[in-house]
């Protein structure tokens, strides 16, 4: 069980705060003594003296001389018993009781309790918060371990990467007035278990080249579980300490933290610094992600800082968590070398990440580790149910749908639909009201060319681009010369650019286009009126090419026809991805974008009858306009085809489950296109995958250690946590990641082994 101490000080108040089990807390607040301050600086003062030979700091740190015939030791030992005293005397006040006997009452109850120190200035971080004896007054049976976390903590650490060996970075800095061979051996003697590699300064390397060697190391691709530094350091403020890694030269925190990060994400769970005055470099670390760091508070001797590295390599090498090993070698000097290094025992310091597993070798081999992996009968079938029914493509659609549905509701409640502005597609609908209202009608199967003509006359006075979302392929006489007239006359008076319908014909395999006496092929442009199969989920990939023997899909000509642009589309009938081309031929469209209709519509187009656009073609501002059908029961290139069913996500914009014509889909992929808003789908086969693998190791995290099967609870919301994160994600980076079926193979994982846990917590 786990508690987070955090401690305030304000002037000459501090205040406790005990959390525990994420929603109880106790706080006190106490006075600070004034007195607890003079007597640290009497003991630093002493301990300086004592140790001011050989500290793990650069050379000329400024420190008083003593007098010959000071007795040095004696005084530190003074200084320390006078220092614990009032420091204990302090914790033990009668505010704090409370504090105290739930943290020794746990250790009661339980085999192992953890209290995670969290303070808010370097004052109070530095003083020897391990040396708490907490629950001798309440006779708690298991020890109280004492760790530190860091005061501001925002990154959220990461599940450690796991090798069959473990790896070892070894950087040996600044040696002015050190030797590491004790260290380098005593490294070297965990080679059985892991792999140790050392960089560091080396003669006529320029800092240059060490910096970047040092970088270079850091993130290695194949990653480390433990770094380990030893040299002189230093604290800073601003930089996260500095790091003396040849003479006269250091390097600062703050340069190698992107460096770190790609190796905290690369397995990176552990780092030693055996160095002075590491509490900011602690910080630092613990805040870019890692998950535990050692450091001394202090200045270091350099005889301690060996006798201590020795002590916990080998009790880590004994399987032994970090903290363990720490606890032993601070243990060790107390008891074993107190007489020759006297409060040493007092300078080293573990800090943790609260949620962190603290890192130990691993004893199993890798055959061990793949058993551990491996999905149960209850995981297999679930996972391969799951992978089944995300290769149905019907059912896909539909939870698509629905999460387009639901990002709507997320974007109206979050108030992140876009500012009002003017659409940027006008839709004039030719529908049933206006061929009634005008006096036209159908002539055969084909609207009347006649009508189709003064609405182009008319649509061509307020805009540049104009789209016909209507196949001119068969020959109207008294229609065709019309029409002919009202094209050439916006093209050559008004520089109107038209983009004319255009069809796939399967049977003869060619494309079905407007006649060439209607529309002059060397001005012309023609574009594919199909909305590839089911409009509301899937649209064509989008690409670049110079090729423009295809006809591309007319939204897209519409729009490079507004920017007056050169780029064309690819077809992705024929320039799919190879994963994407096999992924078609088993029913999947990985990858394939889709058109983004959690956009409320009158955000993406405007509707006009075409009789009122004659009356007045002032209603058209600066719009890309296309003319289509306007929801005729028979529109279409056969009866009803260019009606679709309504996705959810605009039936919830306009609170009614109308079908939606073709030119409405063809407006929102104009929309997408020009505000580069078509949402690319991850498949959910692979988030199946990502989510088996999350599912597993939160699994195997509940089951390795006792009393963690509350905390494994905790993981069941990880699904509602990752369901607000890919909505927002759907809407800042136009990824829609998958939910259902990732959540139920994730809980499908954890569920088994938090109730197997229970039986033994």
């Amino acid at each position: 069980m786990s508690f987070i101490l955090k401690i305030w000080r304000v002037q000459q108040t501090c205040l406790f705060e005990l959390t525990w089990e994420y929603s109880r807390t106790l706080s006190a607040t106490i006075i600070y003594p004034e007195t607890l301050s003079t007597l640290y600086h009497q003991w630093q003062e002493a301990y300086f003296n004592f140790y001011r030979s050989a500290f793990r700091a650069r050379p000329g740190i400024s420190l008083s001389l003593p007098q010959p015939a000071i007795d040095w030791r004696t005084i530190l030992v003074q200084a320390e018993a006078a220092f614990l005293a009032e420091f204990h005397y302090w914790l033990n006040s009668a505010e704090l009781i409370a504090i105290r006997r739930e943290i020794a009452l746990s250790a009661t109850q339980l085999s192992r309790v953890d209290l995670l120190i969290r303070c808010d200035s370097l004052e109070m971080m530095k003083l020897p918060w391990e040396s708490w004896q907490i629950g001798t007054e309440f006779g708690a049976t298991n020890p109280i371990r004492i760790v530190r976390t860091s005061a501001n903590l925002q990154a959220s650490q990461q599940p450690p990467m796991s090798r069959q060996r473990a790896r070892i970075l070894v950087i040996l800095g600044d040696d002015t007035g050190l030797e590491f061979q004790a260290e380098r051996i005593a490294v070297q003697k965990l080679s059985p278990q892991a792999e140790v590699e050392f960089v560091g300064w080396r003669a006529n390397q320029t800092s240059g080249d060490l910096k970047t060697a040092i970088c270079q190391a850091i993130a290695d691709k194949r990653g480390w579980d433990i770094l380990f530094f030893a040299g002189h350091s230093n604290e800073t403020v601003i930089t996260g300490g500095e790091l003396a890694i040849s003479p006269n030269t250091s390097i600062l925190v703050s340069e190698i933290a992107q460096y770190l990060q790609i190796a905290q994400q690369r397995g990176l769970q552990f780092a030693i610094f055996n160095s002075c005055n590491g509490l900011s470099i602690a910080e630092s670390l613990l805040n870019l992600g890692l998950n535990q760091v050692a450091v001394m508070r202090e200045p270091i001797h350099n005889e301690v800082a060996k006798e201590f590295l020795i002590q916990f390599l080998r009790h880590l090498a004994e399987y032994q968590d970090v903290q363990a090993a720490m606890l032993a070698a601070c243990q060790f000097l107390k008891l074993e070398k107190n007489l020759t290094y006297p409060s040493a025992y007092l300078i080293p310091s573990l800090f943790c990440h609260p949620q962190a597993e603290l890192f130990c070798l691993q004893q199993q081999g890798w055959k061990h580790y793949l058993k551990q992996w491996l999905p149960s009968k209850i995981e297999a079938i679930a996972l391969l149910t799951l992978a089944s029914l995300s290769t149905l493509l019907p059912l896909q659609s539909r939870l698509i749908d629905q999460r387009q549905y639901v990002q709507s509701i997320y974007r109206h409640a979050s108030a992140q639909e876009t500012a009002a502005q003017t659409p940027p597609v006008l839709l004039v609908q030719i529908d049933e009201d206006s061929l009634q209202k005008d006096g036209f009608g159908f002539i055969g199967r084909d609207l009347d060319r006649n009508y189709l003509a003064k609405i182009v006359e008319r649509s061509a006075l307020g805009t540049s681009t104009v789209g016909l979302d209507y196949l001119l392929f068969r020959r109207q006489p008294s229609g065709d010369r019309a029409l002919t007239k009202a094209l050439q006359t916006a093209v050559t008076q008004k520089g109107t650019q038209f983009v004319l319908a255009a069809t796939w014909e399967d049977v003869h395999s060619t494309w079905i286009k407007a006649l060439p006496e209607i529309a002059n092929p060397k001005w012309r442009i023609d574009g594919d009126m199909d909305v590839l199969g089911d409009p509301a989920f899937y649209a064509r990939v989008i690409g670049d090419t110079d090729d423009q023997k295809d006809v591309l899909p007319m939204a897209y000509q519409l729009v490079q026809s507004q920017k007056a642009g050169k780029r064309y589309l690819r077809d992705d009938r024929t320039h799919l991805h190879p994963i994407s081309q096999f992924a078609s031929k088993i029913g999947q469209m990985w990858f394939r974008p889709l058109i983004d209709f959690s956009i409320p519509p009158d955000q993406v187009y405007q509707t006009i009858p075409a009789w009122k656009l004659l009356q007045s073609s002032a209603l058209i501002k600066k719009q890309i306009v296309l003319i289509s059908p306007g929801g005729q029961i028979d529109a279409g290139i056969k009866p009803g085809e260019d009606n679709f069913i309504s996705p959810m996500a605009l039936t919830y914009w306009r609170g009614t489950n109308a079908k939606m014509t073709g030119g409405e889909v063809h407006a929102y992929l104009m929309h997408n296109l020009l505000h580069q808003r078509l949402i690319i789908p991850v498949p959910d086969l692979w988030m199946i995958g990502v989510a088996s693998l999350l599912g597993k190791g939160s699994a195997i995290w509940v089951t390795r250690k006792t009393g963690r099967s509350h905390q494994g609870k905790w993981l069941c919301g990880m699904p509602v946590i990752y369901g607000v994160v890919i909505i927002q994600g759907y809407i800042s980076l136009g990824i829609l990641f998958p939910w259902l079926f990732p959540s139920v193979t994730y809980i499908t994982y954890l569920l088994p082994s938090i109730w197997k846990r229970n039986q033994y917590d």
